[in-house]
């Protein structure tokens, strides 16, 4: 199966060490983003996949479309106009200290400022089999909203799969009137998309669909109501958890008719940052390979842990890796 995203390349800086910004002068430098973590680790897992986005035309953008094809992302449909590059800093947490991101330069990034009619949609989609669409285009400017939005339209037109991350984040839509734009925005969306990677607050907080289910069985049964309603395919999520030892993780998947659950693990956490797109790499593996559901969110979510325990944004797991750590999760030494 080959899988296309669109999405933001950004530049990822980071302090080595767990240190704070005011105590390094030196900062690692990864270029990341939604698109291109998932993608990678589809590549890693034995995908074709090729990103379409902007980068700016300078050397900063030369040398992301470099790290792109070192990945493994095909860059036939990366284009190069501006000037800027989305940036963040990971002040990368440990113990109690939660992880810090600080964003910059956004809505003034090359991807930000193109237009739908900048990119060939019609071509990009005609080449794939699959296309993921990560929600943070619809939260930073008009224009990718709109490119998203006819991108979702054309493919689901072309009869290709298509793929929606909510990705909903607060601190790009924090203004006045800026919740019911983006409730629009995603509901305009929604009847053009296959699978979705969410939540049930996304479907409550955000589009008001429903109340906030007390259990696993009301969750269930409000997932399974969207599903219906929107006539979705898949309904892909994880869910976090506490106990005495620290962090957990379940994968959860669901059909309109059927609903799955991973194994709980406790997780070792090196690097979080990264993670969910690996849960999501690891769903549309099993889908391009036609898993059942069971196959795929176990998969999918011992994906996810092991992401956790690698530095940087980017999943570089491979399907061997992951199979050893499902089937063999005691042996810590391979020679």
């Amino acid at each position: 199966m080959k899988i296309g995203a669109f999405g933001e390349v950004m530049l990822r800086l980071t302090p080595p060490e767990y240190l704070l910004l005011e105590q390094t002068n030196n900062l690692r430098m990864e270029f990341t983003g939604t698109g291109v973590n998932l993608l990678s680790n589809l590549g890693h897992l034995g995908q074709e996949v090729s990103l379409m986005t902007k980068l700016p035309a300078n050397r900063l953008g030369q040398s992301a479309a470099a790290n792109l094809k070192k990945l493994g992302i095909a860059t036939d449909y990366v284009g190069y106009s501006g000037d800027h590059l989305g940036s963040f800093f990971a002040e990368v947490g440990y113990g109690p200290r939660a992880t810090q991101v600080t964003y910059q330069n956004r809505r003034n990034s090359a991807f930000s400022l193109a237009a739908a009619t900048d990119y060939d949609l019609s071509a990009f989609v005609s080449e794939m089999d699959l296309i993921h669409i990560c929600g943070i285009s619809l939260s930073l400017t008009e224009k990718t909203a709109a490119t998203a939005q006819a991108l979702a339209e054309t493919a689901a037109a072309a009869g290709k799969l298509v793929c929606f991350d909510f990705n909903f984040r607060p601190s790009l839509n924090d203004g006045a009137g800026q919740r019911e734009l983006m409730k629009q925005r995603y509901l305009a969306i929604l009847p053009f998309v296959d699978l979705v990677f969410g939540s049930t607050r996304d479907l409550v907080e955000l589009l008001g669909f429903g109340e906030t289910p007390a259990t696993t069985a009301e969750a269930e049964e409000l997932i399974q109501a969207f599903l219906k309603t929107y006539q979705i395919r898949w309904f892909a999520g994880t869910k976090r958890g506490h106990d005495e030892k620290g962090s957990l993780l379940t994968g959860l998947l669901y059909t309109e008719a059927e609903s799955c659950t991973s194994q709980t693990y406790s997780l070792q956490v090196l690097d979080r940052i990264g993670a969910g797109d690996a849960f999501a790499a690891g769903i549309l593996w099993g889908i391009a390979q036609e898993k059942t559901l069971a196959e795929t969110v176990s998969f999918a979510c011992a994906n996810a842990v092991l992401a956790h325990t690698i530095a940087g944004d980017v999943p570089l797991t491979t399907e061997k890796m992951v199979q050893h750590f499902m089937s063999a999760p005691q042996v810590d030494l391979l020679r």
